[in-house]
């Protein structure tokens, strides 16, 4: 199948299933794409890119 001009290429990545599911909980899982995508623009410094905000660390109770 072609990918549509609006799309990008799917990239596979190796991350436990632990941690994908856990940044699931925290950002949902429509979200996670995204914010890998803004992390790498930050990291390569693209212009205009900024830090990806990370969630508050939950206060033990």
């Amino acid at each position: 199948m072609a990918v549509k001009e609006t799309h990008t290429t799917a990239r596979p990545v190796r991350i436990s299933n632990e941690d994908w599911a856990d940044f699931g909980a925290l950002v949902g899982d429509r979200e996670r794409s995204r914010l890998i995508r803004e992390f790498i623009a930050w990291y390569l410094r693209r212009p205009g890119a900024k830090a990806v905000k990370r969630p508050d660390v939950p206060k033990p109770s």
